[in-house]
């Protein structure tokens, strides 16, 4: 859709306009929201941050502006800025430690501060690898080990049937069993 098509749409019905821009582009804004957020946010917060980026799209949609050419530039963009800061504020949640008397007492009381780091460290490498799988195995990992979702569930999310799933599942963990080896991670 254009911006031209759009702003017409929008001058004879502003809820027809804005229900056809979300119909045509709400595959592409899931798609950027969940590239940017499956490894630290559910799937409630990815669909939020959905409607969260057609809200703004309505709000801040300039009627009169003089645009040419497609509003998925528009639409991608603001997509990409929501998913950024749900991501920022799911990165921070989970790495904020508190800094007062007991935090330090507790850090102090024998924690083994190097083996959490290795743990870090270990988490990082696999996310790394399993991203390094490519799509759509990244996702069906993600989906099914991180998320426990069912092969038919994550069928329906990448368009495949729940048999290629369940296979494609297999060839990847023995992928990601292999690449994993080879980075000095032995499961």
């Amino acid at each position: 859709m254009t911006h031209e098509e759009y702003r017409s749409k929008i001058s004879l019905s502003e809820g027809q306009a804005h229900r056809e821009l979300f119909e045509n582009y709400c595959g592409y804004v899931y798609a950027i929201v969940f590239n940017r957020l499956r490894s630290c946010a559910s799937r409630e917060d990815i669909e939020e941050c959905v409607c969260d980026v057609f809200a703004d799209v309505y709000i801040y949609y300039d009627t009169e502006k003089e645009l040419n050419g497609d509003v998925s530039g528009f639409i991608g963009t603001i997509a990409r800025r929501k998913a950024a800061e749900l991501y920022k504020r799911c990165s921070v949640r989970s790495d904020i430690v508190p800094i007062d008397d007991e935090a330090c007492e507790q850090i102090s009381s024998g924690d083994d501060i190097e083996a959490e780091a290795e743990k870090k460290e270990c988490r990082r490498i696999i996310l790394d690898k399993i991203a390094e799988l490519g799509e759509p195995d990244s996702t069906i990992i993600f989906q099914k080990y991180y998320y426990g979702r069912s092969a038919k569930e994550i069928a329906e999310m990448v368009r495949l049937t729940p048999e290629n799933i369940r296979v494609r599942s297999g060839r990847a963990v023995k992928k990601l069993k292999e690449m994993l080896e080879r980075a000095g991670i032995s499961l």
